[in-house]
């Protein structure tokens, strides 16, 4: 008995060194690869051989954000006002989810124009089209890509009560029937490319709305397919 307690907890403690073993081989190999994508997100990397050197200059921002392309996204929204919910604001709503769909297409590396469109789960769906110019700035030898835009559009079925009210003056409530509203909006952002088809998108764009207590910000972020 005393030998076959002796041979299970022989076999128990090699059988606990293999596991120990696989699982450090695989933070390393998960250490590995996450360095060599560092590497590769930091750019071109100098060495003595020209071929390498070619190859890792391939995955840069000279050859990820290109002239003459295509951008589709698909995002997220969070939008927020910029007041207190007792004033009246055509969101009709402190902050509201939602997300759309926007196209872009670049002249050059730099400059573009794009449409885009969304939906906010406010007190009503609120709807949005608008069109943006667009700059944007890769940065040498990284694949990020700051970028500014600013433009205008449309918000369809808002708020019903969409003027301000003084209410520290007992003024009466003011409606109006406004289904649609012009938006003007500016913002920015930066894309980070995964591959050279697909990045990962963040910004944030201020809109004015008319009124003084009508205008909102929203926040983005999703992914964007380049084509």
């Amino acid at each position: 008995m005393k030998r076959a307690r002796q041979e299970r907890r022989a076999s128990h403690t090699e059988t606990s060194i293999k596991g120990d073993m696989e699982l450090k081989k695989l933070i390393v190999s998960f250490l590995a690869l996450t360095t060599a994508f560092v590497a590769v997100q930091a750019g071109p990397v100098e060495t003595s051989s020209k071929e390498m050197q070619q190859s890792a200059t391939v995955q840069t921002s000279e050859d990820w954000y290109r002239a003459h392309e295509w951008n589709i996204d698909l995002f997220g929204a969070y939008a927020f006002t910029g007041t207190p919910y007792r004033n009246d604001r055509y969101l009709d709503a402190d902050h509201a989810w939602g997300g759309g769909i926007a196209g872009n297409y670049f002249f050059t590396r730099y400059l573009g124009a794009g449409l885009q469109g969304y939906a906010l789960d406010a007190d009503d769906v609120i709807g949005q089209t608008s069109g943006n110019l667009i700059f944007r700035y890769p940065i040498p030898g990284t694949l990020v890509a700051p970028y500014g835009f600013a433009g205008g559009g449309f918000l369809f079925n808002g708020s019903r009560a969409e003027d301000l009210v003084d209410r520290g003056n007992s003024l009466p409530s003011v409606t109006r029937h406004s289904d649609v509203e012009g938006v003007g909006q500016f913002g920015g952002g930066f894309e980070v490319r995964v591959t050279p088809h697909i990045g990962i998108i963040n910004d944030f764009s201020w809109n004015v709305v008319n009124g003084s207590h009508n205008n909102y910000g929203v926040v983005r972020t999703g992914l964007s397919f380049a084509f």
